[in-house]
């Protein structure tokens, strides 16, 4: 799954979805109307008719040798709802994703919230009708008869304001969907395989069993507790783990190398020597550094990709990193043997590791590249005065991402990935669709973020999907930023550079 350009879904977008719909008798041609009323007899409810006004599901993920991986509690009230997922093999870490009844959230492994937009969102938003029975009232088109497993099924497609289409394979002896494949042929396709469903009270089914494309681990529900209590706490993000103390609040050197932005923090007060990194989804330490700094291993095994492939990662316990004068205590970090895929460690000048995600993820980072210094404030620091061009970020894969236009007319997602020492990456998936004349690397003709427009930037083909690109610190140097993970946006200002 691929976050492409922005969208934002608001608790009105899918009150509309669930529950307008069935008062607006939406557009639904006879055999797609047959299809949908059969798969409704099968199930025995549709969402908004009382049957499920909460639910809590517990549930598992297992591997495809059949071993449990992931544990999970799912609660929810109506469309809202909170996730709880155990990490088995990584200590037992938890966690979470949700949706307010505004914005739809995710806290990592740390605690740290922070808002989700972007196509997760109209994602999460169209598989969160699926699971709650909210697609029988959809508009909705038949497009075709296929066979899947032997079995001929009808395939009809229901759309959603702010919301994914979904292709529903219906059974049409028992009316069960089969599968059911979100954003069909869009920057989000996602197949969900719907393996089983389960009595939650007798003749009320819902889906409880799943796996995603051609992914081996199912998600199985295990349990179902109909209208069971739900606090409105309950479904609230949860208070973070980590915390921050924030010191005096100002501007601290970094240093800046021709590929590298570089700074110095203290680990259990050993003091090291690090990559600042956008592009990194935790803060990542060397082993070797991490052992000298007493940080001790949670018990389990995990693995990160990486540019030489899937490495072995561990899970460590923190209790200070120091930046400058703020710190973050009682922090959950990675760490890795950078040295065993590049010679003597990171640019093989022994780096002491990456400072990614969770130094961003609690507090808002002014990051001058310019004038080679950072300072980190409090999320509630007021921001209103702050010049630049302010604009609402994809965190879903820890990564920042932003709206972009290449070439005046090609919308691409744009990573900002300070960690990548070389210039600007696309894929091929840009090239065969949009006619680029680039074998290899060359020059594209624009880039624009919003007003700002970069012209005969060179870029080089790489390994993006879909209308992905990456920038790398080549390009991003130019700029000076506001990072303020909390609610969702950068801030930028062009610089000297």
């Amino acid at each position: 799954m691929r976050p492409g350009p922005f969208a934002l879904v608001a608790v009105a977008a899918l009150v509309s979805i669930a529950l307008s719909a069935r008062a607006e008798a939406p557009s639904q041609d006879a055999a797609a109307a047959a299809l949908l009323a059969k798969h409704r007899a099968f199930v025995g409810w549709q969402f908004g008719d009382g049957t499920f006004r909460s639910m809590r599901i517990t549930g598992d993920v297992t591997n495809e040798k059949g071993e449990t991986t992931e544990s999970f509690v799912m609660l929810s009230e109506g469309l809202l709802y909170r996730n709880t997922y155990t990490l088995l093999r990584r200590g037992d870490l938890t966690q979470y994703s949700g949706f307010t009844g505004s914005i739809f959230w995710n806290s990592d492994i740390n605690g740290f919230t922070t808002p989700v937009y972007g196509d997760l969102a109209k994602y999460r938003a169209s598989f969160t009708v699926l699971e709650q029975e909210g697609t029988t009232e959809l508009p909705a088109t038949f497009v075709e008869d296929k066979t899947i497993d032997g079995k001929t099924v009808g395939v009809v497609r229901v759309t959603m304001t702010n919301g994914d289409p979904i292709d529903l394979d219906v059974d049409p002896a028992t009316g069960a969907y089969v599968q059911a494949t979100i954003d069909p042929g869009r920057s989000y396709h996602t197949t969900i395989h719907i393996l089983s469903y389960a009595d939650v009270v007798p003749g009320k089914k819902m889906i409880s069993s799943y796996r995603l494309d051609e992914d081996t681990s199912v998600d199985t529900y295990r349990t179902f507790e109909p209208n069971a209590p739900v606090s409105d706490n309950e479904l609230h993000p949860p208070t973070p783990t980590a915390s921050w103390n924030f010191g005096d609040q100002q501007f601290f050197p970094i240093s800046l190398t021709r590929t590298r932005i570089l700074l110095e923090a203290t680990v259990n007060g050993r003091k090291g020597r690090f990559i600042l990194d956008t592009g990194a989804s935790a803060i990542v330490l060397d082993d070797r550094f991490a052992d000298l700094a007493q940080a001790p291993s949670l018990k389990g095994k995990s693995e990160a990709s990486t540019l030489y492939g899937a490495v072995p990662t561990r899970v460590r316990h923190v209790d200070t990193i120091a930046f400058g004068n703020a710190a973050l205590h009682n922090v959950y970090v990675y760490s890795e043997d950078f040295a065993a895929s590049d010679y003597r460690g990171l640019d093989r000048a022994g780096y002491d590791g990456l400072i990614g995600y969770d130094l961003f993820a609690g507090a808002i980072v002014k990051l001058n590249v310019y004038e080679s210094q950072m300072a980190i404030l409090d999320p509630a620091s007021d921001l209103s005065s702050a010049r630049g061009l302010p604009m609402l970020v994809d965190l879903s894969e820890g990564i920042p991402a932003i709206p972009m236009t290449l070439n005046k007319s090609i919308e691409v997602n744009a990573y900002l990935d300070t960690g990548n020492p070389g210039i600007i990456f696309f894929g091929p998936d840009l090239v065969r669709k949009h006619h680029l004349k680039i074998m290899g690397c060359g020059n594209i003709e624009s880039l624009a973020i919003g007003p700002i427009t970069y012209e005969s930037q060179m870029a080089c083909e790489w390994g993006m999907a879909g209308s992905n690109m990456l920038l790398g610190y080549d390009f991003l140097k130019h700029f000076d930023f506001i990072f303020d993970y909390p609610h969702g946006r950068i801030i930028l200002t062009t610089n000297k550079n």
